[in-house]
């Protein structure tokens, strides 16, 4: 019985992750970058559907946009993006990583192809589209940064890693029990 019992949670969290990973078949990459205590996750979502993802290790007060920084130099022929200075602020125009690129301000009819920005404090918390420019934004430790081109909606959920080693877990603890 017990063996059932525990066959047949492993089964549903294989079921779990097959399903997690089919949602995030278009999570292309999760790096880290830089050096120091804190970090802060910035997150892009391209048209063709990729995401990545950036953990930034950094030290002390930085902008949003400093992140960006910090990536370049560390992905140098990677990771590039252009920003636009206007009077009222810096706009991101166009960002690429490896293969993906998207670059624009909004064209007609629908104004959607340019990067939208959002924020949240930690990766609890629900995304919110940003009210400031990202030259303005003060990241902290934890901070959620995210871009997403031609889309109205928040940034892809990305799965929580802990749930392919729960089931290798799982699965270990019923091929010992069987023994």
């Amino acid at each position: 019985m017990r063996a059932f019992a525990l066959s047949a949670l492993v089964s549903s969290l294989a079921g779990l992750l097959a399903a997690t990973s089919a949602a995030s078949a278009d999570f292309v990459g999760n790096y880290t970058v830089g050096t120091g205590a804190s970090t802060s996750q910035l997150q892009f979502d391209f048209t063709n559907g990729n995401t990545y993802l950036y953990t930034v290790r950094y030290d002390g007060s930085l902008r949003g946009d400093a992140l960006f920084a910090i990536v370049a130099a560390a992905q140098p022929g990677f990771f590039s993006y252009q920003v636009v200075n206007f009077s009222f602020g810096d706009a991101l125009f166009a960002v690429t990583i490896g293969a993906d690129s998207d670059a624009g301000f909004g064209t007609p009819p629908l104004y959607l192809d340019y990067w939208h920005y959002w924020t949240r404090a930690s990766d609890q918390s629900a995304w919110a589209s940003s009210n400031v420019g990202f030259a303005d934004r003060i990241v902290s430790d934890g901070s959620w940064d995210g871009w997403v081109f031609n889309s109205n909606s928040a940034p892809a959920a990305i799965p929580a890693p802990a749930a392919g080693l729960l089931i290798v877990g799982a699965a270990a603890v019923a091929r010992r029990r069987r023994r």
